[in-house]
């Protein structure tokens, strides 16, 4: 067993359990400063119940991956500086996140700084990240796993990853609405992109990836329904970033859209929800994002996220089996 199989085990399994340690270690600190879950007014009449349960326990998350960051830097004589792009939008993300998540207290809503002044602020974090990235050595086009042929560094790619990172961000963070979804989901898609990223040789990557999912499938053990705490925008913002950033990094772009295609049908329902209410004054859904829409027509939350999971899996093992064939 090498060093590199030995780090790719203890970011999978260790992030998990540090996530959940250090997620129960901050529940009793985010009581204690009322750091509370604002619901929807307009929502499924079974989240009202859910008003005042502890937010923000993606900060747990993140602290978790920044440690398994910081251990996989320690193992391997340091850390590459495509690895230090993602780390690094990651955190400016789940800073955008924290600062949305504050603003909800402060108004005790649950509309935080709005759309209009926070994607801007995300685009220049991911513009920044794709700029450091272009000059850190990023990879180049893969065949069939990457959305465009643009080279790296070029000012097209520089945009378009911008896009693909922020869109990620953004659809995690509407993904977010029941328990457990957001974060099982995210675990399984970061474990296919950890397998694709191996499979390319881009092992540093990989171990980020595998650090991410493992960190958000450890939130899940006080996440899982009835959940006893939230992730929050910090957490579900810097997450999305973080599998958008290291698709990105290793130019899989289209294995992304592939493995979370979950995430990618919950952002289009709410696309469609808006211009169809703008167009036409009618809803194409009984409620966005889409998890809301399957509640309203009846089925049970932990039915809709156990589907989800499922169908989660079932991308991510595509994308995986997907990967091989290009690559071979």
């Amino acid at each position: 067993m090498t060093l590199d199989h030995a780090l790719a085990g203890l970011c999978l399994v260790g992030g998990c359990a540090l996530s959940a340690a250090l997620t129960a270690a901050l529940l009793p600190h985010l009581r204690r400063a009322n750091v509370r879950q604002q619901v929807r007014d307009d929502g499924p009449e079974s989240h009202l119940a859910k008003a005042g349960t502890p937010s923000m326990g993606g900060l747990a998350i993140h602290t978790a991956l920044l440690l398994m960051v910081l251990l996989i830097g320690a193992a391997r004589g340091g850390i590459s500086g495509p690895a230090v792009a993602v780390v690094m939008v990651v955190l400016a993300m789940a800073l955008v996140g924290f600062i949305d998540d504050f603003e909800k207290l402060r108004r005790s809503s649950h509309y935080g700084f709005g759309a209009r002044l926070r994607l801007p602020i995300e685009f220049a974090f991911a513009g920044l990240m794709a700029w450091y990235l272009s000059r850190a050595g990023g990879a180049e086009p893969v065949a069939g796993l990457s959305f465009a042929s643009l080279p790296t560094g070029s000012v097209g790619w520089i945009v378009f990853a911008a896009i693909v990172v922020v869109g990620a961000a953004n659809a995690v963070n509407l993904t977010d609405g029941l328990d457990g979804l957001a974060g099982g989901t995210t675990a399984l898609c970061g474990i296919a992109l950890g397998g694709a990223c191996w499979l390319l040789g881009e092992r540093e990557l990989a171990l980020l990836a595998l650090a991410l999912s493992g960190a958000a499938a450890g939130f899940l053990w006080l996440n899982a329904a009835p959940a006893k705490v939230f992730m929050g925008d910090v957490g579900s913002l810097g997450l999305g970033a973080g599998l958008g950033a290291i698709a990105v990094a290793a130019r899989i772009e289209l294995l992304l859209a592939l493995a979370g295609l979950v995430f990618v049908a919950e952002a289009l329902s709410v696309i469609a929800q808006v211009v169809g209410y703008q167009t036409t004054g009618r809803r194409v859904l009984r409620m966005a994002p889409l998890h809301h829409h399957f509640e309203l027509c009846g089925w049970e939350e932990t039915t809709i996220v156990t589907r989800l999971w499922l169908i989660g899996a079932a991308l991510g093992a595509t994308a995986v089996v997907y990967a091989v064939a290009m690559i071979r």
